[in-house]
């Protein structure tokens, strides 16, 4: 069996959606031929990596964190925010470059890798890539979860010397990589028209959905149902300065307005997320808030199923991503509300009938937005379609990951070939 490294900063049991792309496709990698050797961030919680790896294959590094921390993240808490901002790439590349010699000497003696795949952010991991594939002279992936430099809202707060010099070291990056891999098609067509020589060595991976076997049957909503039961809406993950949660009471107030000018008592709901507290509602009579103690994909089936409406959104600059949330949310029965400007997101609630997205930013989407929110509350307007045969096939962790190593597949191939001519 062929063997590929992985370097994923961020990977299970890490509960954090960085690790949730590197983990589905290690789970399947062996599947199609690949065995996966990892390195990644020691994890801080008492869990063991999982996804039946042998532990053998798993370099786990060391660093500062936080012993608090619910998500068992990574962090260096005040440190690492202000490394964020002045370091290069990124407050974790201390820890690649502190260890960048027994990583290299383990992908080397002990892993004996093939091909290279470094998944970030963080954008370190790229760095580390890198090198690795510079010194083992292997071909390397660079999968972009989300825009680095190109992105119109940074990931991080950095200085704006430090992101000047970031867009210098993206462009290294995209010369050296032997293929890049992006995770939604603006994304990729911003890409390839910034560096139009190397577009050919770019394409897109989706994410996938957690483990679908897991996910219940649809459920038959009925009229009794709905009278007897508190409306839920599930923002599965947390409200913060990447997914504010400004769009939706701008949302909730357009509501509130419509449903007086309509003369219309709305239900009480209760709208569940992973943050601890939510002020901002404490001005909506109608709506609680209650805390989701987890987003781990093993309940996130019987956690959607249970929601009324899904929501969906994102910072509403950033149309350039895919919140990896919808691809869980499409097998589930509730509809889904997204608020953004992702044409992305926009083709795919189309194409699979379930749910609508509106962009917060403009009046008449909002006040669109507000109508379908509020139909729904009341019961007026039908649920979603299952999802089809197909489409539940194309958002499996196993096609994604078929995906991926058909290009490692490829790469190795030509690496090969290149060797054997070199040879001769």
């Amino acid at each position: 069996m062929k063997r590929v490294g992985l370097l994923a900063p961020f990977f299970p049991p890490l509960r954090r959606v960085g690790a949730l792309r590197p983990g589905r496709w290690a789970a399947h990698f062996e599947e199609f031929g690949w065995e996966p050797w990892v390195v990644t961030l020691a994890s801080q919680s008492g869990d063991d990596h999982s996804l039946g790896i042998d532990p053998s294959r798993i370099l786990s590094l060391n660093h500062l964190r936080s012993s608090s921390s619910p998500k068992a993240d990574p962090s260096f808490g005040m440190i690492r925010a202000w490394l964020d901002a002045r370091v290069p790439y990124d407050g974790f590349w201390p820890i690649f470059w502190w260890n960048q010699r027994s990583i290299k000497r383990w992908f080397r003696e002990s892993a004996k890798i093939e091909c290279l795949v470094s998944t970030g952010d963080p954008w370190s991991s790229h760095w580390m890539g890198q090198n690795v594939a510079r010194e083992l002279d292997i071909p390397w992936v660079a999968d972009f979860r989300d825009p680095w430099s190109l992105s119109r809202v940074p990931l991080r707060n950095r200085s704006h010397a430090s992101l000047a010099k970031d867009a210098r070291r993206e462009a290294d990056v995209v010369r050296q990589a032997d293929a890049m891999t992006f995770t939604s098609d603006t994304a990729l067509q911003r890409y390839q028209k910034e560096y139009p020589a190397h577009s050919s060595r770019m394409s897109v991976i989706h994410n996938s959905a957690g483990s679908l076997d897991n996910n219940v049957k649809r459920k038959t909503h009925n009229s009794d149902e709905s009278s007897t039961e508190r409306i839920q809406l599930v923002f599965f993950g947390s409200f913060r300065r990447l997914s504010p949660i400004d769009p939706w009471i701008k949302l909730f107030r357009q509501v509130t307005k419509l449903a007086q000018e309509k003369r219309i008592t709305i239900p009480k709901v209760t709208l569940r997320s992973t943050n601890e507290s939510l002020h901002a509602l404490d001005q909506f009579s109608w709506i609680e808030h209650e805390l989701l103690s987890s987003v781990d994909s093993n309940q996130g089936a019987s956690i959607l199923e249970q929601a009324s409406i899904l929501l969906l959104s994102s910072h509403p600059d950033r149309d350039d991503i895919i919140p990896a949330k919808l691809w869980d949310y499409l097998p589930a029965s509730a509809p889904i509300l997204s608020l953004g400007s992702s044409l992305d997101v926009q083709k795919i609630l189309h194409d699979t009938g379930q749910g609508s997205q509106f962009d917060s930013r403009k009046d008449d989407q909002l006040y669109a937005a507000s109508q379908w929110f509020l139909d729904q509350l009341l019961g007026l307007s039908e649920k979603p379609p299952p999802l089809s045969d197909e489409w539940m096939h194309a958002i499996s962790p196993k096609t994604m990951t078929s995906k991926l190593c058909e290009l490692l597949d490829t790469l190795t191939k030509q690496s090969r070939q290149q060797f054997k001519e070199e040879d001769v």
